[in-house]
């Protein structure tokens, strides 16, 4: 009797692992395989919910199919009854905490994904709050679970926050500015922006405290994120990122300007369409704005793709209308001064008699260096 229950059990026993093992391979087939296949199909074709979805059903797919195996077969294969009921409390406890992580990272994945796809870039702030809520929630999910009164913790944090709120005043500022600066949509990362105070560059972060700027000359600027809501900031990249980028230039009064203007617009239409940066179907112009001290003046209207792409079109524009210039032997200003003398100083005798003094009688100059004179006449 005793030897067919032992077959029995040990019978049940090979079972229970036999499921459980094989529930394992399904599980990890639908993690590693079904579950990460349809992330990136949602993903390759822009679905968010699917991508939404099954980017939180990320380690979802292993745990569950653990638990079912146990749950079905926790009993045969672990006979101590004591051993059972803790695996059971350990299976609700941590379906609770998988259900609240999986509704957490619904609502996290949402937002981020939902960024990228306004190409909003990678915010820090953003990101590292939306993962203090759901630590929050899943803190409180366990709490609760564990039967740990919440009241009590929440009215000492109510009790605090007035004190905290005095000595994180300047880190809550920032905190708030930055969260002012993402929600008004004005700055984004990878803007190209100016500062009131002169720094310029390209947004790269929005953190806790601070919004890092990389100049052009690779270089970080940390911006204190109270600021960025404070002073004038001008976006180069809103409402988009093209840019006009005015060049002045100037031709001599002896060139024909109707000839200049034709060449500096095929050169304009050239750069536009040959240079990197440049946008061919936006026309340049060419005006003539003001008669110079030995030139006529004028200013080339050019538009870029973004603000740094500007300086090489400059460079190519100058290169290019130089050389057009020249082969059309039409010659560059240079400063020219003309020198006019005066009638009275026409001759150099007159000149002369007018600094040479008078000879009959007249004082020497006084010691203060002026030029009057006193005349003495004698009376009959």
């Amino acid at each position: 009797m005793i030897e067919e229950f032992d077959a029995a059990s040990a019978a049940n026993q090979l079972g229970a692992g036999v499921i459980v093992f094989g529930l394992a391979l399904l599980g990890l087939f639908l993690e590693f395989g079904l579950v990460r296949w349809l992330r990136r199909w949602s993903l390759a074709r822009n679905w968010m919910p699917g991508a939404v979805f099954f980017t939180a059903l990320s380690g979802q797919a292993l745990f569950w199919s653990l638990v079912a195996a146990f749950a079905v077969a926790g009993r045969d294969l672990l006979l101590d009854s004591r051993v059972t009921d803790v695996l059971r409390n350990g299976i609700i406890f941590t379906s609770i905490v998988a259900i609240t992580l999986f509704v957490v990272r619904l609502g996290t994945n949402w937002v981020r994904l939902y960024l990228r796809e306004q190409h909003f870039g990678s915010v820090s702030l953003i990101n590292n709050l939306l993962r203090a809520l759901g630590l929050l929630v899943i803190i409180a999910t366990v709490m609760a679970v564990l039967g740990v009164p919440i009241g009590p913790l929440l009215t000492v944090i109510a009790g605090s926050s007035l004190g905290l709120t005095l000595a994180l005043r300047d880190p809550l500022a920032n905190l708030f500015s930055g969260v002012i600066v993402i929600a008004s949509n004005k700055i984004r990362p990878g803007d190209f922006v100016r500062l009131s105070t002169g720094e310029e560059g390209i947004v790269t972060d929005i953190r806790w405290s601070d919004t890092y700027i990389r100049q052009l000359a690779n270089n970080i600027i940390i911006v204190p994120n109270s600021q960025m809501t404070n002073s004038i900031v001008i976006n180069f990249h809103r409402p988009e990122p093209r840019l006009v980028t005015v060049l002045d230039a100037a031709v001599g009064y002896g060139a024909d300007l109707a000839q200049v203007e034709r060449i500096a617009l095929e050169v304009a239409v050239e750069v536009e369409n040959e240079v990197l940066g440049g946008v061919p179907d936006q026309e340049p112009l060419v005006r003539f704005n003001t008669f110079g001290d030995s030139s006529v003046r004028f200013t080339i209207i050019l538009h870029a793709q973004s603000f740094g792409d500007q300086f090489l079109i400059r460079h190519e524009f100058v290169k290019r209308f130089t050389a057009a210039l020249q082969a059309a032997d039409i010659p560059l200003p240079f400063p020219v001064r003309v020198l006019r003398a005066d009638e009275t100083f026409a001759s150099a005798d007159a000149l002369l008699a007018f600094q040479r003094p008078p000879l009959d009688g007249t004082d020497l100059p006084p010691d203060n260096g002026s030029r009057a004179v006193t005349t003495e006449r004698s009376g009959a």
